[in-house]
């Protein structure tokens, strides 16, 4: 849609201030065996892995994205990134810790989790982090849930609704141990219009636009997120489950 490619710009803005939490990190790299290399896997365009480069002296990426990682190496030069499926990706040495934000759940678990056996230093540690869909606060929070519930919810795949067996799946692998979930509250703070396009942004509202609401759709929704925000700043919960284990 043509309304998509005009505020592809503004779209990326708006993902480039939803931001993990400092504590995140700090508690991965209190756990780590050392600071010597990390490497983030479903990198996407860059913007979790170079968190770690605050922490690691070498830092790698990996996406199956070709697009994703060309944005990443222009965003992030100092960072090496590779094109490849996170399940048959081929490393060259071990690493301290490996992370995964979010598309983790997009990606045969099972088989990651399994190469972690070998991705791994001794005491090594991984993360797949995620947030939930956002909790929106203030006067918004009643029309984004309607909107969720009677529009939206269809089209939201069902690894974003489905019980979230992350730790079970750990638990099998007789490598990994010190398994746990840990919450980080992460509260970010929008305006009305970066509300909207968040949303508009998200794979449910885009499928629900292609498939029935349309650029009317799009219209309508940006127009009401405004005028019910109708403040500068709007607060959403945007908090982080993290799981991780360490390998043997």
């Amino acid at each position: 849609m043509k309304q998509f490619n005009k505020n592809a710009i503004a779209y990326d803005a708006v993902r480039g201030k939803i931001t993990y939490p400092d504590k995140l990190y700090h508690s991965l790299v209190a756990r780590a065996p050392t600071n010597e290399a990390a490497l983030d896997i479903g990198c996407g365009n860059g913007v979790s892995t170079t968190r770690l480069k605050k922490y690691f002296a070498y830092v790698e990426g990996v996406d199956l994205g070709d697009e994703l990682i060309k944005r990443a190496r222009h965003n992030y030069p100092d960072i090496i990134f590779h094109i490849s499926p996170a399940e048959t990706f081929s490393v060259s040495h071990p690493y301290d810790l490996i992370t995964s934000a979010t598309s983790f759940y997009w990606m045969d678990r099972k088989a990651v989790l399994m190469n972690l056996k070998s991705w791994l230093k001794p005491s090594g540690l991984f993360c797949a982090y995620k947030y939930d869909f956002p909790l929106v606060y203030g006067p918004l929070r009643d029309y984004i849930e309607k909107e969720l519930v009677t529009r939206w919810a269809k089209y939201r795949d069902p690894r974003l609704t489905q019980y979230d067996n992350t730790l079970e799946l750990m638990s099998e692998c007789s490598h990994l141990y010190d398994i746990q979930c840990e919450v980080f509250a992460n509260i970010i703070f929008l305006s009305p219009e970066e509300v909207a396009l968040f949303f508009l942004s998200t794979s449910y509202v885009t499928h629900y636009i292609e498939q029935e609401g349309g650029e009317l759709y799009f219209n309508e929704f940006m127009r009401k997120v405004i005028e019910i925000g109708s403040t500068e700043s709007v607060a959403v919960n945007f908090d982080i489950h993290a799981f991780t284990a360490v390998n043997r």
